[in-house]
């Protein structure tokens, strides 16, 4: 019998009460000895009911001064005592258990760095944006459409559009990765071996970077394990398209710098946001992806994918001619 390996889950919360009880009861409900599972909660100074809920589980509380995921990771990692890290947000749902079990299986291939699920899954009863966010493989369809999405998109029926080679190990793929060329992993669900992992900066944590790095320094192959993790979104559409005014704030505003454009060039970045804005070929996406996956949250894309364009599209100009502006 293979011994299996001490797992530390790694949480990052801030205000999470909505959400920790039932991601933690996930955990507690895997089909793995108790004692090989030590759960690190990173608190960035939650003000809600947060820190009385989670004292009700096994957890080691990780005081973390900063709200944002990306600085309190690396503390909970330091305390970490277990062989694999796994991180996860308070917003996932570990859907079965045994997901745990089949998600370390990869790592008796002493060579895999580590591994992380296929797709995203969803409950009959969630709302129409965490099964939209499943289906295309993330929680941005234009990025699905660029190849940058890191799970499996249901409508052009691949995990990331970055050249990669693979081998079918039947419960899982074993994926070797290179250099420029890598996909946007790291996140959700994500197993790390940690004698490897501290052999990388890691401070902040920004999984597209983390992965980036581990890649330059030899460490390539990884593991999708064909099996799913719940992103649990809160249903509304304020919240999907508020994420995304954020996350284009932070990154005009320099506070994350990310140099790999994953190869995207000028002319794929314009005739991509001409399909996108058609309505039509959008339309046509989603119906391939009702035919492979059926689920009425596919007449959310055409609207998603068309309205997002816009937004992008008139924050790129805003930002060009605040530019020029400042350098005139």
């Amino acid at each position: 019998m293979v011994k299996l390996p001490k797992i530390s889950f790694v949480i990052p919360v801030f205000n999470a009460e909505k959400r920790i009880s039932i991601c933690l009861d996930s955990i507690k409900q895997q089909d793995y000895p108790k004692n090989l599972i030590e759960i690190l909660i990173a608190d960035g100074g939650s003000t809600d009911r947060t820190r009385e809920i989670i004292r009700k589980y096994n957890t080691v509380l990780v005081k973390n001064k900063y709200k944002v995921e990306e600085k309190g990771k690396p503390l909970a990692i330091k305390k970490a005592k277990g062989e694999i890290l796994c991180f996860i947000d308070d917003d996932n749902i570990l859907p079965d258990k045994s997901w745990l079990r089949r998600m370390i299986e990869p790592f008796n291939e002493k060579d895999i760095v580590g591994s992380e699920t296929l797709y995203y899954t969803y409950r009959k009863d969630d709302d129409i944006i965490t099964r939209y966010n499943a289906l295309i493989g993330g929680d941005d369809p234009i990025a699905s459409y660029f190849g940058i999405n890191d799970r499996l998109c249901y409508f052009n029926n691949r995990w990331t559009g970055q050249y990669h080679k693979k081998i079918n190990r039947g419960s899982y793929i074993k994926i070797f990765l290179y250099k420029n060329k890598v996909p946007a992993m790291g996140s959700n669900g994500f197993l790390i071996r940690k004698n490897i992992l501290m052999k990388i900066k890691h401070n902040p944590f920004i999984h597209p970077i983390l992965i980036s790095d581990l890649v330059k320094n030899g460490y390539n192959k990884f593991a999708k394990v064909k099996i799913g993790i719940i992103h649990k979104q809160d249903g509304s559409f304020k919240t999907f398209y508020r994420k995304k005014l954020r996350r284009i704030k932070r990154r005009y505003s320099g506070e994350i710098r990310w140099n790999n454009n994953y190869g995207l060039s000028n002319g794929k970045l314009i005739l991509t946001g001409l399909y996108c804005a058609s309505f039509v070929l959008p339309l046509c996406d989603a119906l391939v992806g009702f035919k492979r996956k059926p689920s009425l949250a596919w007449l959310f894309h055409p609207i998603a994918t068309v309205s997002l364009i816009f937004i992008y599209c008139y924050n790129h100009l805003k930002s060009r001619i605040n530019k020029n502006a400042q350098e005139s």
